[in-house]
């Protein structure tokens, strides 16, 4: 990452300020309260923003249901093309941390069927198809089940 971006731990200002893209915006009229629905949602000390000169390019964490699994969450800002080779290197070194520190034996990640970049970040941070969720989404979409093993 540049001198300009950073991960910091996440906190609910992240979230109040980010410029959400993508799905999220769906997700927003479809999920009542969704940004506090989010910040419930994430854990303490595994739960992550990336940041370039103010503005949050991204938020993502982990939950884990039982030991050896862990589920990765991430949403987009609306800039986050424009970053996306450090942010790939971020979050490579994030999940990869995870991998080790947490004695993972599975680490699996919802895409979007049709979500063209957010399959190609969950492809960069090797993660591959395990199978298709149908009518999965909140909006009744299917969604890739992407695993690390």
């Amino acid at each position: 990452m540049s001198s300009d971006e950073q991960i910091v731990a996440l906190n609910y200002n992240h979230l109040a300020r980010m410029h959400m893209g993508g799905d999220s915006q769906d997700y927003m009229k479809i999920i009542p309260d969704y940004v506090d629905y989010i910040w419930d949602s994430s854990e303490d000390g595994m739960s992550w923003a990336a940041t370039s000169r103010g503005n949050v390019l991204l938020v993502f964490g982990l939950r884990m249901p039982w030991d050896g699994l862990a589920e990765l969450w991430m949403i987009p800002g609306e800039n986050i093309k424009s970053h996306a080779i450090s942010l790939v290197r971020g979050a490579k070194a994030v999940t990869d941390t995870a991998l080790d520190n947490f004695n993972l034996r599975r680490l699996q990640i919802s895409v979007k069927v049709g979500n063209d970049t957010a399959f190609k970040f969950a492809k960069a941070l090797r993660f591959e198809v395990e199978s298709v969720m149908r009518k999965f989404g909140p909006e009744g979409a299917d969604y890739y089940l992407m695993t690390r093993l």
